[in-house]
């Protein structure tokens, strides 16, 4: 088995660093974190090490506005708001569900945090 890189290990810490029952940012109900949070977990099992190899890098995923969560959509990387499984992963795009594909957007949103960031005080 292969060692993990680190960006891949940041991620896994990051979420090992956030109760599913707990929600870290504005924007998420109770429910749809639980959700989010075991979706992202599996995917960083599944798929970190793939994404990682195609350029996906943590804010592209995980990122929050750093004051308003996921109230600000264009703030939020593709597996934030998660409620689908992935299906595909390559370096122009994430395949959700069974029709969805998101496109990997070339530049991040200033002040763009990583959602376990987001949930510090």
């Amino acid at each position: 088995m292969n060692a993990l890189s680190p960006t891949v290990l940041s991620w896994s810490r990051g979420f090992a660093s956030l109760s599913p029952g707990v929600v870290p940012c504005r924007g998420l109900r109770d429910a749809e974190w639980r959700e989010t949070h075991r979706l992202c977990c599996e995917f960083i099992d599944r798929w970190g090490v793939q994404a990682d190899a195609m350029g996906w890098d943590t804010l592209r995923l995980f990122g929050v506005s750093p004051t308003l969560g996921t109230i600000r959509g264009d703030f939020c990387g593709v597996l934030v708001t998660l409620s689908v499984d992935v299906h595909e992963v390559t370096a122009e795009w994430i395949k959700l569900g069974r029709w969805t594909a998101y496109r990997h957007r070339p530049a991040k949103m200033p002040g763009q945090v990583a959602i376990w960031e987001a949930a510090k005080p």
